[in-house]
């Protein structure tokens, strides 16, 4: 695929002079996204120290940072009409990016060792997109795009065993040691260095929204998690800085809660209130990670209480 063809700039002017092939535009952008990302890829021969590898990550991080600014602000275009083709092409854009992961042996899993380490910077990548593209279709009431990344299961094939696993969103959040542990050496040290960047990088009105987005998907992932041990559930890092017990306030208008209710698979506000108090919420706050516990940010008191 040409990558100097398919671009945001091409998607813009699919949409502003109306192309009948609009959906083939995005998905092809998307695509020569995911394969421009391959560049970013740290060469461990090119390193001799731990010092350098830590600062080869810091610099795809910038790197990639562009790269995330730019897909999200098409991911926003079409986001803020609620635009039918980000029910097709999320799904498809996300599911893509881990296969291209798995076919590129870009480990997502956490760990200790260069070969793992080496790839912080796209799992730093990954939670950042995650969270932004759920927060701008959160802010944008695209609630049905939402709901498919969310509950969308990925069949990759794994290219070292040649075996099949299942995956889904919660494979876009991972542990960044390079980030949280050999890069957090003030004192005393930050509970999260992953979440101060992220802080750094959208500005205070954006990380609120981004705080919010990133326990809802916590929440979510109560209804969508895997069988793996170690990553069973979304961990919602940027609740460190998170000061509300209102996740989704406007549950209060029934207008609202009649939008958002298919994130939650219920028809009537009795049904999604019986689902708070009967789901099982057992993270381990230890007065660090500041999420309301799943009836209280959902609005179980006062759902649908206003119109």
């Amino acid at each position: 695929m040409d990558m100097n063809v398919w671009t945001a700039e091409t998607v813009v002017t699919a949409v502003t002079q109306g192309n009948p092939n609009l959906e083939v535009v995005v998905s092809n952008y998307f695509k020569a996204f995911i394969e421009r990302l391959a560049y970013f890829q740290i060469n461990l021969q090119s390193v001799s120290t731990a010092e350098e590898l830590n600062q080869k990550v810091l610099e795809g991080i910038a790197q990639l940072e562009t790269q995330r600014k730019e897909v999200l602000s098409v991911i926003e275009m079409f986001a803020l009409s609620n635009h039918p083709c980000l029910e097709t092409c999320l799904p498809a854009f996300f599911r893509n990016l881990i296969t291209f992961y798995e076919e590129y042996g870009i480990n997502l899993y956490s760990g200790t060792s260069a070969d793992v380490l080496r790839n912080d910077h796209y799992r730093f990548f990954n939670q950042y997109l995650f969270i932004s593209v759920a927060s701008v279709l959160l802010e944008n009431q695209c609630f049905e795009a939402l709901r498919l990344i969310v509950q969308d299961k990925y069949k990759v094939i794994n290219q070292s065993y040649g075996l099949a696993r299942d995956m889904n969103f919660i494979r876009f959040r991972a542990y960044n040691y390079t980030l949280n542990q050999f890069m957090n050496t003030g004192s005393p040290q930050r509970i999260s260095v992953t979440a101060d960047y992220i802080d750094s990088f959208s500005g205070p009105v954006t990380f609120e929204k981004l705080i919010r987005a990133d326990i809802l998907l916590y929440y979510l992932s109560l209804w969508n998690h895997t069988n793996d041990v170690l990553d069973a559930y979304w961990f919602p890092e940027l609740s460190v800085y998170n000061r509300s017990k209102d996740i989704l306030p406007y549950m209060v208008s029934k207008t609202y809660f009649e939008k958002a209710k298919v994130l939650f698979g219920v028809d009537t506000v009795e049904q999604y209130r019986q689902l708070l108090v009967s789901t099982p919420d057992t993270l381990e706050r230890n007065g660090l990670y500041r999420v309301p516990m799943l009836p209280v940010g959902l609005m179980n008191d006062t759902v649908g209480s206003e119109a």
